[in-house]
């Protein structure tokens, strides 16, 4: 006959799945996050000449309207990044309790956000649509496209929450998969709603399919792949809201002083220049955005394996991270900047015909600005991970002000030009200051930083720009232009990896690439 002491003995604890097995390590997650972003790019750029023929300019132009107050809109204020913090400090431990509780601080925060923020939007489409000039046979359209783009706004801020926490526990590359689903999903949908002649709104459904899908996948996803983070209403402690708040606020911060940053310009060019000027800034900014997605994919990336380390994983410290993924990111961004800065004026003409020889000057300004800016992008997500990035919101808050005041001053005379000059100037002037604060946090000297981040990837192959300088002054044709890129490419990474690598790095890269190409898998990698 059991009794309850025996009963007591023999029970045993049901077996926790482990959140990091399956997760894969960094170098996966870099790889999957560089092909969602592709994916995601030949998504929004591919698409757009196919619908503008479909349904003519105007409809689209609806479109957009929806599209652009949208991702106004679809802001997550700071709080997505914190939560990615928060829960991976405490996924190394264990700590389901803390995930708990920060799962529900960030469910409450984002459908709370849900709700406002898609009650604001439509609050911007019932007073901007009525003063948008279009047909009056589109005027149905419109109100349905607003619909809708509310719709979108809510769906994805509702979803968000379990998005962040899958990235928080290392599973990153899971995410990024989804994401690469969801942008295959919306272009083969486009191209049956173009190739129906369905109409524009069917376009717009898709996107909200699509970001529903994509909710519900994530959803799945957290329940499946970290089950004990289900968080519930008895979870929620206002402290820990209080907390997320506290290094979202300053996420806010940075966040949207960057947004000024980065839409200033078009908006200073629209109101200070004719209104066909716009478009030149917009298509040098476009060359500027994809030159920096180069360290941008690659900083998604950081932030959950930096905060697993803030939390006692084993791995690298940080402080190497920042290092040696600042070295790798200025090595990757001279790949791509250099033939694109000596070649811009090629490539606008390609491009964009005659007209393109302004956005040429602005793409080439905006770009050889990465120079300094690029050495604190890794700053943010490894700052962040600490639980504090106040120094980072104060010098990007400056660089807002001073960026559009100057931005202002040089373009009355100088035109796309003082423009592109008055964002740029700050930075240059700034970047010491945002090392500096890098640096002391995370103990390194100035001598390493200017050793592995400066020298090994400028000086490496300073002399193999100069020569591909002198071709450009040839004028070579575009299919020639193509040829010498792959050229240099080449070239450029096998003199990085003879010189500006050491034996053990070297070695490291052989083994990382053997595991991949026979399908071996590692839990962590350490970058």
């Amino acid at each position: 006959m059991r009794t309850a002491a025996d009963a007591v003995t023999r029970r045993t604890p049901r077996p926790q799945p482990d959140l990091a097995a399956g997760a894969g390590g960094m170098t996966g997650a870099v790889i999957t996050t560089y092909a969602a972003r592709f994916a995601s790019m030949i998504a929004y750029v591919a698409l757009l000449p196919v619908v503008l023929t479909a349904f003519g300019a105007e409809a689209y132009g609806l479109y957009m309207l929806t599209v652009a107050v949208g991702a106004l809109f679809q802001q997550d204020l700071g709080v997505g990044g914190a939560t990615t913090r928060f829960i991976g400090v405490a996924a190394p431990s264990g700590d389901f309790a803390r995930m708990r509780r920060v799962a529900a601080a960030s469910n409450m925060f984002f459908l709370a956000a849900a709700v406002i923020l898609s009650s604001i939007t439509a609050l911007v489409f019932a007073l901007t649509i009525p003063r948008t000039q279009f047909g009056a046979e589109l005027s149905d359209t419109a109100w349905i496209l607003a619909i809708l783009g509310v719709a979108n706004v809510f769906i994805l801020l509702s979803f968000s929450s379990n998005r962040q926490i899958l990235t928080g526990i290392g599973r990153l590359k899971d995410v990024n998969y989804l994401l690469i689903g969801l942008a295959l999903f919306r272009i083969a949908l486009t191209l049956v709603v173009c190739w129906a002649g369905i109409g524009i709104v069917a376009v717009a459904a898709v996107d909200v399919l699509g970001i529903l899908a994509f909710g519900i996948a994530t959803y799945v996803l957290r329940r499946t792949r970290a089950p004990q983070i289900t968080a519930r209403p008895r979870d929620f402690r206002w402290s820990v809201f209080r907390e997320l708040f506290a290094v979202s606020a300053q996420l806010m911060i940075l966040g949207l002083a960057g947004v000024v940053i980065m839409q200033v310009g078009g908006i200073l060019t629209a109101l200070m220049l004719p209104i066909a000027y716009t478009a030149l800034y917009a298509a040098g900014q476009r060359i500027y955005l994809l030159v920096k997605e180069v360290t941008n994919s690659l900083a998604t990336a950081v932030l959950p394996t930096a905060s697993m380390r803030e939390g006692g994983a084993e791995g690298a410290p940080i402080g190497e991270m920042y290092l040696r993924g600042t070295s790798y990111a200025n090595m990757l961004m001279m790949v791509v900047l250099v033939p694109v800065v000596v070649f811009m004026p090629q490539i606008m003409a390609v491009w964009l015909g005659p007209s393109g020889a302004g956005a040429a000057v602005v793409a080439q300004i905006l770009v050889l600005s990465m120079f300094a800016n690029n050495n604190h992008l890794l700053a943010v997500p490894i700052l962040t991970a600490q639980g504090s990035v106040r120094g980072y919101a104060v010098l990007h808050t400056i660089w807002a002000v001073t960026g559009t005041a100057l931005a202002v001053l040089l373009g009355e005379p100088l035109g796309l030009t003082g423009i592109a000059l008055g964002l740029t100037l700050p930075i240059l002037l700034l970047e010491p200051f945002y090392i500096a604060i890098a640096l002391r946090r995370l103990d390194l000297t100035v001598k390493d930083f200017a050793i592995r981040c400066l020298l090994l990837p400028f000086g490496t192959v300073a002399p193999l720009a100069a020569a591909l300088f002198v071709v450009s002054l040839l004028d070579p044709p575009i299919a020639l232009i193509l040829v010498i890129c792959a050229i240099w490419a080449i070239a450029a990474i096998a003199l990085y990896y003879f010189i500006a690598f050491d034996p053990a790095t070297r070695a490291s890269l052989r083994s990382t690439l053997t595991r991949r190409l026979r399908g071996g898998r590692t839990v962590e990698d350490t970058p």
